[in-house]
């Protein structure tokens, strides 16, 4: 039996990734699927209890964390 599907969809984002890095992958793809649902409700429903100051700062540690 040859690659499955979900082995392909893997093997497929880790080249976009080695490609064009994560930023750029995930521009690549959504480029081709389409997002469902309403996006900036959900967004406003995720933040809702965060203040800038706190997303600002998680931002930082995530960059930290990474070495950037």
């Amino acid at each position: 039996m040859g690659t499955t599907l979900p082995e392909i969809k893997i093997k497929g984002w880790e080249a976009l990734v080695k490609e064009l890095g994560h930023a750029g992958a995930t521009k690549f793809i959504l480029l081709y699927e389409s997002g469902e649902g309403d996006y900036t409700r959900s967004r406003k429903e995720l933040l809702k209890d965060l203040t800038i100051e706190e997303i600002i700062r998680e931002i930082k540690s995530k960059k930290k964390d990474r070495g950037d």
